[in-house]
């Protein structure tokens, strides 16, 4: 029986994978680098910690850790200003959809953002009342796909993996739920197309969050 819903948070509860994209591109420009990060470039990304990612897509942030370091501060900075939160937007109906679930199940986010930044996107978005307990990327000694922080969520409110489900909308979303031996549910409202989420074979394909419920009360 599930007992607990998490929910990453990028993709899932808000619209907001696009405006990443610019914020590489951003970094970029920033240390004077002419490079332009696509969406799909990006993409395998989705998830992981920030200093990840910067090794990921920039070669002068591996190669350098004085450039690793200016790259996430800007990135930090960006991520916490007032013009990046506003080209966000919240899923269409998750709002409702949380007031439904909580009555029947604890929810949690489990976000490879920076705790200070994901802190700053609930309580921007007014959902910081849906959540039982938020952990993020930089509590745990390894990210996503790892799945230290489904864990510690698992820890928090004492529960088995069989009585938890994860919804993402990553490659590194569903290979977490799945080295953590929970239920995963992949949302089609972030990252995945249809075809990557078939590939990585979750539990359960949606197109969105607020989705969730009606599988939900499938597996009861």
């Amino acid at each position: 029986m599930i007992k607990l819903v998490l929910f990453d948070f990028d993709g899932v509860l808000v619209n907001s994978n696009e405006a990443w994209v610019d914020v590489q591109n951003r970094l970029a420009k920033d240390i004077g680098v002419e490079r332009k990060i696509s969406y799909d470039s990006l993409k395998p990304m989705y998830g992981k910690p920030y200093m990840d990612v910067l090794r990921g897509l920039h070669p002068e942030a591996r190669q350098d850790s004085d450039v690793l370091t200016t790259m996430y501060n800007n990135m930090m900075e960006i991520a916490s200003s007032d013009d990046f939160l506003d080209s966000f937007s919240t899923i269409a109906g998750i709002e409702d959809s949380l007031i439904r679930l909580k009555k029947k199940f604890k929810l949690a986010v489990a976000s490879g953002n920076n705790k200070k930044v994901l802190h700053r996107f609930i309580e921007k978005f007014g959902l910081n009342g849906y959540f039982d307990f938020v952990v993020s990327a930089d509590e745990v000694e390894n990210g996503k796909p790892h799945p230290d922080m489904l864990n510690k969520a698992l820890e928090h409110f004492g529960l088995e993996p069989h009585e938890c489900v994860y919804v993402g909308d990553a490659v590194s979303d569903i290979q977490a739920a799945k080295k953590a031996k929970m239920y995963s549910i992949a949302v089609l409202s972030g990252a995945l197309s249809r075809e990557e989420a078939t590939e990585m074979q979750p539990d359960f394909i949606v197109e969105d969050a607020t989705k969730v419920q009606a599988v939900l009360e499938c597996m009861s």
